[in-house]
């Protein structure tokens, strides 16, 4: 028996032409900071909430507005009319034995809803970079993908792909969910980075700056980190500052 994965629509809008931007729970968290970033700079609307098995239970305040009275749980979507983008935010590791089951449900869901395809953010651990002077960056697509004059001109360095199942160390979920995409025809375009644990917020700058070349999302003529607005959430990124009454 397969596991419910129950997805509270408030737009049930057609999403036709629109790009789905989803982060891989993977080393330094680079996807999910990546996407918190544009959640939060281009002031994307939340429409979904999904409730699974498939996460760990996460339930916190709204990451993006303190004065908000909504609630922030495991997995929501969110909306960017202007640029016809959906980013699936995902804020904990999947459970590996319903993993599969999730990840087609997403693929299922978002093709009945049209969307043209799927930019999937991850990271790689960063010993795993073979050659030293290349860009931190790699990237993988399936044949359809509608990206492909973007990486030519920009003469990116494709993912190292030996024969069999795509892997990419360290990068989460990532290798499975394209599977699951080419088998389903649905075009998917995985944009990763080698990195390491960390303080990992300049890797997400750099994320969303690359990705800004190949999908349109900010403006090219305005200095583009002044575009860009760190979420409130960041502030306590690795916790509280200790307690003055300890010194």
């Amino acid at each position: 028996m397969s596991p419910s994965h129950y997805w509270k629509f408030i737009d049930e809008s057609d999403l036709s032409g629109y790009s789905l931007i989803i982060p891989s729970v993977a080393v330094g968290n680079v996807g999910q900071l990546a996407c918190d970033l544009l959640i939060s700079s281009l002031k994307m609307k939340k429409i979904a909430t999904v409730y699974s098995p498939a996460f760990i239970p996460v339930l916190g305040y709204d990451p993006y507005d303190l004065k908000s009275k909504s609630l922030s749980s495991s997995c929501e979507v969110y909306i960017c009319d202007s640029r016809k983008i959906v980013v699936l935010q995902i804020r904990a590791p999947l459970v590996y034995k319903f993993a599969q089951s999730f990840l087609e449900n997403i693929v299922q869901i978002f093709k009945e809803k049209n969307v043209q395809n799927v930019v999937l953010l991850t990271s790689s651990y960063a010993h795993e970079k073979k050659h030293i002077s290349t860009s931190p960056f790699r990237y993988i697509c399936t044949e359809s993908t509608p990206y492909d004059n973007e990486v030519n001109e920009l003469k990116w360095t494709k993912h190292d792909q030996e024969e069999g199942r795509l892997k990419i160390f360290g990068g989460g979920f990532a290798s499975m969910f394209f599977e699951i995409c080419k088998n389903k025809s649905l075009p998917c375009f995985i944009l990763y980075k080698f990195c390491s644990e960390g303080d990992n917020s300049p890797d997400a700058y750099d994320m969303v700056y690359h990705l800004n070349k190949i999908l349109p999302l900010f403006s090219q003529d305005k200095d583009f980190s002044s575009q860009l607005k760190q979420p409130v959430s960041w502030k306590l990124l690795f916790g509280r500052p200790p307690p003055k009454d300890i010194y």
